[in-house]
């Protein structure tokens, strides 16, 4: 018989434990301020038509080269999932009657053969926003608003949101003398500024022919850009949507979040205006997104406006995964003697009052198990043994301060009391 690789594929990983928890603890975090928004969750398929995912004015081109694509037993070529927002264009193309605005949450992993390395991988989850039916910008400011909201949430104290306009770009591309056949190309080598810096992007620029005068506009203010754009006459639509962002987030006392950024472009297809992303002392963005107008009529629908904005949660996991210390457990339950089968109502009642609550199943002697519930960050543990029983009392130890203490069993209320007292909690059950 062969032997089993036990390495997971390459690009993808095993995330369980403490990790699982926090992963799942931040996809928590998100949903709940997504719904504090009014956005409804949504679920898409895994499998897309690969034409779908590569339409023109879709993922496009650089998306083709990162799918995992696949044939089925019937010959339809197909693709997975990549990130949401192509997927959600297409549900709204074939559900166009939906009452407006539309505002979805798609929380969920996609795939991306993207080469490995830190903070990337191949398999990864996201939570991804989006509001379909408004054309103004305060739908592009409420986006930002979330992310700003869920960073707050997550506890992160130094972060802040790039943002940019796709048309402000255009415009910039036009005043640096770049020719509207050459923009594409342009547009994904300024993309690279905050990896390659200033010098690695001239030197891509001057690769491709391309005048590099425009590096010296992406060092001005928005209203030094502004001023420039209408001496030359030039499309103003980018800068106004950013003033509008800009507006809304100081009334809600968040435009300290913002940081404006000529140079982000983001490198899908299909954005068409304001675009944004989260960064939160990581080489790479926790977050990211913007309006992309023309994907849904791209792909059949009707001509509806749209923005969104995505969180890479395996991206917060491991900027958070040691600054938290959120235990699994409050009260391990230690059985001595003949009490298991007495302890079951004692943990029924626990567990029903809330609390997190485990109890030994392998009948380890007491050493044994402490080095367990010390192992586990367990803050309590309850020791049931046969003289506590006749006694109708359990014995507690603060894992914490090391103090013991005995409790009685009875009324309920009280002994709730009591170990929500020492776990720093208030009972909200046990009446």
């Amino acid at each position: 018989m062969s032997k089993l690789n036990t390495q997971p594929v390459k690009g993808m990983r095993d995330i369980i434990g403490k990790q699982a928890r926090l992963k799942r603890k931040i996809e928590r975090v998100i949903s709940d301020c997504a719904a504090s928004y009014g956005f409804e969750p949504m679920q898409v398929p895994v499998l897309e038509h690969l034409e779908t995912l590569t339409i023109k004015g879709g993922g496009g081109g650089e998306a083709a080269k990162e799918l995992y694509t696949l044939e089925d037993q019937s010959g339809r070529k197909l693709g997975m999932r990549f990130e949401f927002t192509t997927s959600l264009a297409r549900v709204i193309a074939g559900n166009p009657d939906l009452p407006k605005p539309i505002k979805t949450l798609n929380m969920g992993t996609v795939y991306r053969y993207d080469n490995p390395q830190a903070l990337r991988y191949r398999e990864f989850t996201q939570g991804d926003c989006d509001i379909i039916g408004v054309r103004s910008p305060r739908a592009d400011a409420e986006c930002i608003s979330f992310a700003i909201d869920v960073m707050k949430t997550l506890g992160f104290d130094s972060f802040y949101v790039r943002v940019n306009d796709r048309r402000l770009v255009n415009a910039l591309l036009t005043l640096g003398k770049i020719l509207p056949q050459k923009a594409k190309d342009a547009m994904r080598i300024l993309d690279k500024l905050d990896k390659i810096g200033k010098e690695g992007v001239k030197s891509e620029l001057e690769k491709q022919s391309l005048p590099t005068n425009v590096l010296t506009l992406l060092e001005d203010s928005l209203s030094q850009l502004k001023k420039k754009l209408q001496k030359e006459n030039l499309d103003l639509s980018g800068v106004e949507a950013l003033e509008t962002i800009m507006g809304i987030l100081e009334a809600q006392k968040k435009l300290k979040y913002l940081k404006f950024d000529p140079s982000l472009v983001r490198g899908l297809e299909y954005y068409t205006g304001p675009v944004f992303e989260v960064f939160a002392g990581a080489t790479v963005s926790v977050g990211g997104g913007g309006r992309y107008d023309n994907l849904i009529r791209s792909l059949g629908g009707p001509d509806l406006p749209a923005v969104g904005i995505s969180f890479g949660v395996d991206r917060l996991l491991e900027l958070l995964g040691e600054k938290w210390n959120d235990g699994g457990l409050d009260v391990y339950v230690i059985p001595i003697g003949k009490t298991f089968l007495e302890a079951q109502l004692l943990i029924s009642q626990l567990r029903e009052s809330g609390l997190r609550v485990e109890i030994d199943l392998m009948e380890r002697n007491i050493g044994k198990n402490m080095q367990v519930a010390d192992a586990k960050q367990v803050p309590l543990v309850l020791f049931l043994g046969e003289d506590e029983l006749k006694q109708n009392s359990v014995k507690a130890r603060d894992m914490v301060s090391g103090q013991e203490k005995v409790l009685k069993l009875a009324p309920l209320k009280t002994l709730l009391e009591e170990i929500n007292s020492i776990l720093g909690k208030k009972s909200e059950k046990g009446n």
